[in-house]
């Protein structure tokens, strides 16, 4: 903000620098045509600035602003009738020196008494610096009380809430040395550790056990481990360390307990897509293969390049109705195309009887068909075919 003042200071000098150049490069005497009309035409200013009062035009505070500026203006008028001196040109320079610096300083102190200059320095925020000065207090506090176990447990919270996570684990084992047996300080610590390090490490759950150990019935801890749980893909686990946690919540905070019901819903989504993938298939309802390329086209080839190889119903929607996605290098290679790839649940594979089937080498890897892919393709293949042989021998017109 220092800087932003700096310049406006100096662009303002400049301005007026341009302005007054002339009068600096004069070389001859300033005259003033009549002194005394100057005086007159006060003397007429004041008189219309009454008037104006008198027929309420401006207010009393107005009408003394504006004469004490006539009656300084009369005083140096005045002075200089009686001095009868002229401005010369060394008065010329020193006005315009005094325009060069005297302007910016003005427009900058008008700024500050009318303006907002606190806009131009960055201010904290107030609850900031309550939280700040809380956390001073707390510190003096502990340093005069220091098996203060409560106080240790606030001021770690209140550190992790400013983001000083070093000192808030400080505080934490602090707490911990003189209570190692409350649960509720074992459960803060971990979900303190989860945070820093973005997961729920062995530290963490060493922690995580330990509050649980102490009280089964800890909703934070049982939470954590839920988490844990379904990191490692637990998903019955987690799902019942999440009713426990909500059972033991009751009615006391509503937001936790909605959010641990969504976290259940998910998992139990997840178990669901998981027994649908461990389904056997239904050899009927699938189409199998193999899909090589032309020995003529390796060369147009990089190992790289993605290979789509997808079925489209005969009769019916224009996407595909499964998909499988390789790489060249992988070429040939067995295949089999069954609703477990299907792209919409809507339109799984086995709701329809013929199909088109593609096998294409993409160099950008678009699923777009584009100019120059390799391809090759059956038709009329019925479902549940099994010996579908795909040569890929021509490029995508």
């Amino acid at each position: 903000m220092i800087l932003f003042i700096s310049i406006a200071v100096i662009l303002i000098g400049l301005a007026v620098l341009m302005v007054s150049f002339p009068l600096l490069r004069s070389k001859k005497r300033v005259f003033v045509s009549d002194p005394s009309s100057s005086l007159n035409i006060l003397q007429e200013n004041l008189k219309q600035l009454e008037q104006d009062l008198l027929d309420k035009q401006i207010t009393q505070e107005q009408f003394n602003l504006q004469k004490s500026e006539i009656e300084a203006r009369t005083v140096a008028e005045v002075i200089q009738i009686q001095q009868g001196a002229l401005p010369s040109q060394h008065a010329g320079r020193t006005l315009s020196y005094g325009l060069i610096i005297g302007v910016p300083l003005a427009v900058l102190g008008l700024y500050f008494i009318l303006g907002n200059p606190s806009a131009l320095f960055e201010t904290k925020d107030p609850q900031a610096v309550q939280i700040e000065l809380m956390v001073s207090q707390l510190e003096k506090k502990l340093a005069d009380d220091p098996k203060n176990v409560t106080g240790w447990m606030f001021l770690g919270r209140s550190y992790a809430a400013m983001n000083r996570l070093p000192e808030a684990k400080r505080a934490y084992l602090k707490a911990i040395q003189i209570e190692p047996s409350n649960a509720d300080l074992l459960a803060d610590f971990a979900d303190l550790i989860a945070f820093q390090n973005k997961s729920i490490n062995t530290e963490a759950m060493g922690y995580i056990d330990q509050a649980l150990k102490v009280n089964p019935k800890n909703v934070k801890a049982l939470a954590l481990r839920g988490s844990a749980f379904y990191d490692q893909q637990k998903f019955p686990q987690a799902i019942s360390d999440w009713n426990l946690a909500i059972q033991y919540l009751g009615s006391s905070n509503p937001d936790f307990s909605q959010g641990l019901k969504e976290s259940i819903a998910q998992a139990k989504s997840q178990i669901t897509n998981s027994s649908k993938k461990s389904e056997k298939i239904n050899p009927q309802n699938q189409l199998t293969g193999r899909v090589s390329i032309d020995p003529s086209l390796m060369s147009q080839v990089s190992p790289t390049d993605t290979v789509f190889i997808y079925a489209k119903a005969s009769q019916g929607p224009k996407m595909p109705l499964a998909v499988i996605r390789l790489t060249a290098n992988e070429l040939p290679r067995n295949f089999e195309l069954n609703d477990r790839q299907a792209m919409s649940p809507e339109l799984a594979l086995s709701q329809f009887k013929e199909f088109t089937v593609i096998a294409r080498i993409s160099k950008s890897a678009n699923p777009i068909p584009q100019p120059g892919d390799l391809y090759g393709q059956i038709d009329s293949v019925k479902l549940g075919a099994n010996q579908i042989n795909i040569l890929i021998k021509t490029k995508q017109p």
